[in-house]
């Protein structure tokens, strides 16, 4: 039996692919075994170079996108605050990063007392933010992004990002080919009502502008016409046909402390999963597949009027 390469030890430019998504848009995906790890956007403007969430891959981002992606002055931008998508931020010292304050407030929080196994997300925040909000626009020079409001419904921190050159729309976990996890305890307003109502917001917000969605997990770039899928996903359930009660999904059991330890393995019994951990054993998670959508959600919070908004 073949032994298997340590990827760290390999060359910085062996250690991940890169994908052209459109001009000058490319998704970088890390070599390790956990299929469900994130995966950065790169958009490179005539001046600057956004990277559209660093990740938690175990290699340098940074480095790699100097050496292999582009020259340009590299800005960070942060689609949420959770360590998958945050905790390499760290590797861009000294270069803007662009966040929510809600966003900034979870990552100063999280990295303070971080969830049992999820230690390896508590890096350092060695950056001052550059604050955005809904209908902001950041200027890459000939290539501007605007920031899209997002509701949070997966994450309370949440924008997106539309590339107003090529039209690609950059979602976070509030949209993605995966599954969307809706259904966890950590929101008030994380009812499938209130998803659908933010997925038609965001819809007739980029109608006739976004030709392409680029999430960071399980597949980039998906077509705009899964917006409508998963709008009609969400109507599916509220109308009464129910999820499947088995929920596993390529997420449950992450622990970025295990990148390293191969082969990668998941035990059921060591769930880190916020969604799973908190709603396997009662009984409540179920998931709802419709036209190569997913979604996951809590089946005591379908609607608005199931949530205590007190």
């Amino acid at each position: 039996m073949s032994e298997k390469i340590n990827v760290l030890e390999l060359p910085i430019e062996k250690q991940f692919m890169k994908r052209l998504v459109k001009p000058d848009t490319w998704i970088l995906n890390g070599f390790v075994e956990d299929c469900a790890a994130p995966h950065p956007h790169v958009v490179i403007g005539d001046k600057y170079a956004a990277v559209v969430d660093t990740t938690d891959l175990p290699y340098n981002v940074r480095e790699y996108v100097e050496k292999c992606v582009t020259d340009k002055p590299l800005i960070v931008l942060c689609s949420h605050s959770h360590g998958d998508h945050t905790a390499n931020n760290y590797q861009f010292e000294g270069c803007p990063v662009y966040c929510t304050q809600i966003c900034w407030e979870e990552m100063q929080a999280s990295r303070k007392n971080p969830r049992p196994g999820m230690e390896a997300w508590a890096t350092p925040l060695n950056y001052e933010p550059t604050i955005i909000k809904g209908g902001d626009i950041i200027d890459l020079g000939g290539r501007q992004l605007e920031v899209i409001d997002f509701n949070g419904c997966h994450s309370a921190s949440s924008v997106a990002y539309l590339d107003l050159k090529y039209g690609c729309l950059f979602t976070g976990d509030e949209f993605e080919g995966g599954q969307v996890l809706v259904g966890g305890a950590a929101s008030k307003l994380n009812s499938v009502e209130f998803y659908r109502d933010n997925l038609v917001k965001l819809r007739d917000t980029v109608a006739g502008r976004a030709t392409c969605i680029c999430p960071p997990h399980n597949g980039s770039p998906l077509d705009p016409q899964t917006l409508d899928n998963m709008i009609e996903n969400c109507e599916r359930i509220m109308s009464g046909i129910p999820g499947m009660e088995d929920v596993s999904s390529m997420s449950y059991g992450r622990n970025p402390q295990s990148y390293h330890n191969l082969p990668f393995t998941r035990d059921p019994d060591e769930i880190n999963d916020g969604m799973a951990r908190l709603e396997r054993g009662k009984g409540t998670a179920l998931r709802s597949e419709w036209k190569g959508t997913s979604i996951v959600y809590n089946r005591n919070r379908v609607f608005l009027k199931d949530l205590d908004l007190s």
